[in-house]
């Protein structure tokens, strides 16, 4: 089968072609290993090379990728945008159209799937109305004629395939496909081994998490926690990576460690120097629908997690209720931290890998179009 993924180049801080990360980058990638040609086109927000570029080896099993630049003014780059969507629909001759990424791309896959008499899946990774981009004018009720035309809809969480079924009353065929992980690379590493690679005390009680450090993913809540942990205990130290919103404003306090951005390949050993891995979030549009994979990197590091409990982690960890806090709630979350520090629990849940969410994509992909 040949199938055309179109998306943005750039999503959850990373960027697709160079990082090589995500489900943008993996389900392709995974679906060419199954033996499918696939082909993609991603416009890129940012300024960055432009042109053809092979993701995975061997040469046999390569996702042909390429990027356009949308550039300050919007509809030139729009304009190269569709050229090139033309030549690779030409030259390609897709069986299917697999879009997502944001509402945009949305109404751009599903409008050319129909122009080009193609069956076209849209992937919500997100609930995209939660995102900015839908705050312009007509963005909204296109989209949601788009998720309404589709013959396949893939959603990101249980949640919002109910919302989705709900609301925009879809007429194709709706699944969930959850985030994964890339297997070879989230493993657990030795402790002492990993804080010293990071250059972190090694006989503190280390906390902390990874990812977007903003107001709206709840973050300030985890600040607050961890400065009355701190006051009754000493050895509590905070530990943050990811990019730092700028209205979060860390304490001078040598007990909190800020990394920075790490590489990806370096965030399993941040999970693995952490005693407590906490996933912030909060209860909003987007809160509601996400899926954090980092639930499932962390697990997979065996290192002991305290969740907000709204969405899907409510869900997963529906049976270990000590391990859950209500959004915004300091005195929940510290009395969750405090009982994994004293007890800690692993959940038994399954880890989700994308070999195995490519091959429910294809099953799904294999029914829309046999």
């Amino acid at each position: 089968m040949r199938i055309l993924f179109l998306c943005k180049r750039q999503y959850t801080g990373k960027d697709l072609l160079d990082d090589r990360y995500g489900r943008l980058y993996e389900l392709p990638a995974e679906l060419a290993m199954l033996g499918h040609q696939v082909a993609g086109l991603c416009l890129s927000y940012r300024p960055r090379e432009q042109g053809p570029s092979l993701t995975r080896t061997p040469k046999k099993n390569q996702v042909a990728w390429s990027s356009v630049n949308l550039g300050p003014f919007i509809l030139p780059g729009l304009l190269r945008y569709f050229r090139k969507l033309k030549e690779i629909i030409n030259d390609f001759h897709p069986d299917l159209i697999v879009a997502g990424s944001d509402a945009l791309h949305c109404i751009f896959g599903q409008r050319i799937a129909e122009k080009h008499h193609l069956p076209c899946v849209l992937d919500l990774y997100d609930n995209f109305e939660s995102f900015g981009l839908t705050l312009v004018p007509g963005i909204s009720p296109l989209f949601r004629k788009a998720v309404a035309k589709a013959e396949g809809i893939t959603c990101v969480s249980a949640q919002l395939e109910r919302h989705v079924l709900t609301n925009y009353r879809p007429r194709g065929m709706v699944t969930t496909i959850v985030n994964a992980i890339p297997a070879e690379l989230f493993q657990g590493k030795d402790k002492m081994i990993a804080r010293q690679k990071l250059g972190l005390p090694a006989e503190a009680k280390l906390i902390g998490t990874a990812g977007a450090l903003s107001k709206n993913r709840g973050i300030k809540t985890l600040i607050e926690a961890y400065n009355e942990l701190a006051a009754h205990d000493p050895t509590i130290h905070l530990v943050l990576a990811g990019p730092q919103e700028p209205t979060i404003k860390l304490a001078n306090d040598p007990k909190i460690h800020y990394l920075g951005e790490l590489p990806y390949s370096e965030i399993p050993f941040l999970f693995s120097a952490l005693d407590v891995g906490i996933i912030c979030n909060v209860d909003s549009g987007f809160g509601r629908f996400c899926f954090p994979q980092k639930a499932y990197e962390m697990m997979a590091c065996n290192l002991p997690v305290v969740a907000a409990g709204v969405g899907t982690m409510a869900e997963l960890l529906s049976a270990f209720p000590e391990q859950l806090f209500s959004p915004g709630d300091v005195t929940g979350l510290v009395r969750a931290i405090r009982g994994q520090l004293t007890n800690p629990r692993q959940p038994e849940i399954p880890i989700v890998t994308w070999p195995q969410q490519a091959q429910k994509l294809l099953s799904f992909i294999e029914k829309i179009r046999p």
